[in-house]
């Protein structure tokens, strides 16, 4: 499952919050209100975090749950340059571990590209900081170099060479190897991503996300077979992946 559009639509375009006060409303017109204090250490440029998402309908009906979907959101402030991640970066290393609060994307905030910036409302979201670590290189932005100078054979040798010899060295989160299966995908790579979320539901056998994503890269080469084998397995193993199911009845 790509949550990317949600993440970014959840958390981004902050722009400057003060966390002292326990509700507010920003210069651009987000809300946002404080409901637990963190007292973990605060994330610096350079450090990673995992974080929990819940997405809420308007009725207050949360819609959408990473911990429900078993698995932690996870990213390094000041990796990326562009001004969505600018403004994440600048929320997140005001708060704490610990830290959750529910804030009001107007939906005007937006990118231009995404339809629901045109409509007037709000996205409404809780996020929580769960942990805060220093950065480690990732496992799987190794594998994709490796995959486009000496091929994907040569990548999973190198991948599988550290899990074993370096564990400590890379990081090998389930978010960030989706992620990057997800990435390739979108540039037309489409056995990259395959050898990438294979490895992923290797290492993350009960994550029912796994088997979701792996059916998405197996559904965009055509192999209609495998793409029903891995969505049935999300949706049995998780009910809540209800889109497993619907992509499945679709193939």
């Amino acid at each position: 499952m790509s949550t990317r559009l949600f993440f970014a639509c959840a958390i981004t375009l902050i722009g400057a919050l003060t966390l002292t006060a326990q509700s507010g409303t920003t210069a651009e017109g987000l809300k946002y209100t404080v409901l637990q204090a963190g007292t973990g250490p605060a994330p610096k440029m350079g450090q990673e975090v995992l974080i929990q998402v819940e997405g809420l309908d308007s009725t207050g009906k949360v819609e959408f749950s990473s911990r429900d979907l078993g698995y932690n959101i996870h990213f390094q402030l000041g990796k990326e340059n562009d001004p969505i991640s600018k403004a994440r970066d600048i929320l997140m290393s005001q708060m704490k571990k610990g830290s959750k609060y529910r804030e009001e994307l107007p939906f005007s905030l937006l990118p231009a590209e995404a339809p629901e910036s045109k409509k007037s409302g709000y996205i409404v979201s809780i996020i929580e900081i769960t942990d805060v670590m220093d950065a480690k290189p990732a496992a799987c932005d190794l594998f994709v170099e490796t995959a486009e100078k000496s091929g994907i054979g040569a990548a999973e040798a190198e991948f599988k060479a550290l899990q074993k010899n370096n564990p400590k060295g890379y990081s090998f989160f389930e978010w960030d190897i989706n992620a990057a299966g997800y990435k390739a995908l979108e540039a037309k790579k489409v056995d990259v991503a395959i050898a990438l979320l294979t490895l992923n539901n290797t290492m993350f056998p009960n994550s029912a996300n796994t088997y979701d994503s792996l059916a998405d890269a197996y559904a965009a080469k055509g192999d209609k077979e495998k793409a029903k084998a891995n969505y049935q397995k999300a949706f049995q193993m998780n009910p809540k992946f209800t889109a497993s199911k619907e992509k499945m009845e679709k193939l």
